[in-house]
């Protein structure tokens, strides 16, 4: 008869089993593929679906999205990737459309932006155009105020946005070596220049690495980022994210009678500003190199997400009182007028027209008849053959003696209704004969002319 098992080597095996799946267990318990708190160079999050977020998300109610001929806004574009992280927008007529959606930076609702505060534009990667305007006329100056009045532009994606920071706010960033950092770009520790609240924001809801994904991050050269710069992901040599605070200051030499714009101020420099009666008003000018050609959502997703929420704090500089209150009202409005209102004002406009059109007339004859005793007193023409005195005014007495040439004897001033004759001038040769011309009664300017070029033309 066969021999049952020992019992010894049933309960080896049994508990060895257990340990296994208890191992198991709590292997699968733990692992977690989309853990965040373990992330790896040069790799970006895996999709859990197309289009299908983790948690429901709303754009900020500050935030303003540039949607005009600059960007991309094909449905396969970098402009609708950037529209797609912040849910922007309603399908209407074949295109997106929302209230918060700013079509031109040359209209009055840029306009009206940049006179108030604690708003956030974001523009999505310049591809289709290049706003070309003079920096120092009227769009140029809307498009620093907007950044000084306590708001803030941030940018994505290459080199025409590169550009467009260089030619408007008078900066010199240049490019990475060839256009290209391999990266990765780490996140700093802590940040220059920024306040504890953008730290904590930062350190919550940005991720510690970003990968360079081909050639699609553009970095920026560290040494010529401005006075101001905090940098928050870098390499060694290049950023890839980074912020500007952007000081305006009124301009000393402004004065009532010849008002000058304001003028750029290192933030540096706000202090002594400050203390001379002129404080500055700050904003943010924020850069995140990745152009979103990739459909497929990483990582840069969140960080462009931090990166907004950080540079839509106001500036400490923008916190006094005064000046907040100025940033934060609405452009003043001129009241309607009533109608009795307007019917006053056109009752006195049509007041103060009654007497011009009274005097009108009077002026209108008087220009008729000054010219007539100017039409009715010849002048003395000198001879064309021999160069004599020049012809002289009509004047009240006997005039001083020429040495000049023969000596010519004006005429008396005539009255107003009949023209008083003309003597002969002592000594005239040409003027013999003439006289006769000028003593006929009723023979008007015209016929005294004719009569005149006769008697010259008789006597050559």
């Amino acid at each position: 008869a066969p021999q049952p098992p020992p019992r010894r080597n049933l309960k080896v095996w049994g508990g060895a089993v257990a340990a296994i799946s208890v191992l198991v267990l709590v292997a699968v318990g733990t692992y977690s593929p989309g853990d965040s708190s373990v992330e790896l160079m040069m790799t970006s999050n895996v999709p859990h679906g197309i289009g299908i977020d983790e948690e429901p998300y709303s754009a900020p109610m500050n935030l303003w999205l540039y949607w005009g001929s600059m960007t991309n806004r094909r449905f396969t574009g970098s402009g609708e990737h950037v529209r797609h992280v912040f849910k922007m927008g309603n399908i209407a007529g074949g295109e997106w459309r929302d209230p918060k959606f700013l079509r031109s930076l040359e209209g009055g609702m840029f306009n009206k932006l940049s006179q108030i505060c604690c708003n956030t534009l974001l523009f999505p990667p310049l591809e289709w155009d290049f706003l070309v305007v003079n920096p120092n006329k009227i769009v140029g100056q809307d498009i620093r105020a907007f950044v000084a009045n306590g708001n803030s532009m941030v940018f994505t994606g290459g080199i025409m946005s590169m550009e467009f920071i260089n030619r408007y706010f008078f900066y010199n960033l240049e490019p990475a070596d060839g256009n290209l950092d391999p990266g990765p770009f780490l996140r700093l520790p802590h940040y220059q220049g920024l306040t504890k609240e953008q730290h904590d924001i930062m350190e919550k809801s940005s991720p510690r690495s970003l990968p360079q994904r081909g050639i699609e991050v553009v970095g920026v050269k560290k040494g010529s980022l401005p006075s101001g710069t905090s940098i928050i992901y870098t390499s060694p040599y290049n950023s890839a994210v980074f912020s500007i605070k952007f000081c305006m200051a009124d301009n000393p030499m402004s004065e009532p009678t010849a008002p000058l714009p304001p003028r750029k101020v290192l933030p540096r420099d706000c202090p002594a500003e400050a203390a001379a009666g002129r404080p500055c008003s700050c904003g943010f000018i924020c850069y995140v190199g990745y152009d979103w050609r990739d459909p497929y959502p990483t990582r840069w997703d969140t960080a462009l997400k931090a990166v907004v929420d950080l540079c839509s704090q106001v500036p400490p500089e923008n916190h006094a009182p005064a000046l907040l209150n100025a940033l934060q009202s609405q452009p003043a409005e001129q009241p309607e007028e009533s109608e009795a209102e307007m019917e006053a004002d056109e009752a006195k406009e049509e007041g103060a027209m009654k007497p011009q059109a009274k005097e009108e007339p009077e002026e209108e004859m008087g220009g008729e008849e000054a010219p007539a005793p100017a039409e009715r007193t010849p002048k003395r023409l000198s001879s064309s053959a021999r160069p004599g005195p020049q012809p002289v005014q009509p004047a009240k007495g006997p005039q001083p003696l020429s040495s000049a040439g023969p000596v010519v004897q004006p005429a008396p001033v005539p009255a107003p209704a009949v023209a008083a004759p003309v003597p002969a001038a002592a000594g005239c040769v040409d003027c013999e004969g003439l006289d006769q011309a000028f003593q006929e009664q009723g023979c008007g300017p015209l016929c005294k002319l004719e009569q005149l070029v006769g008697n010259l033309r008789g006597q050559v």
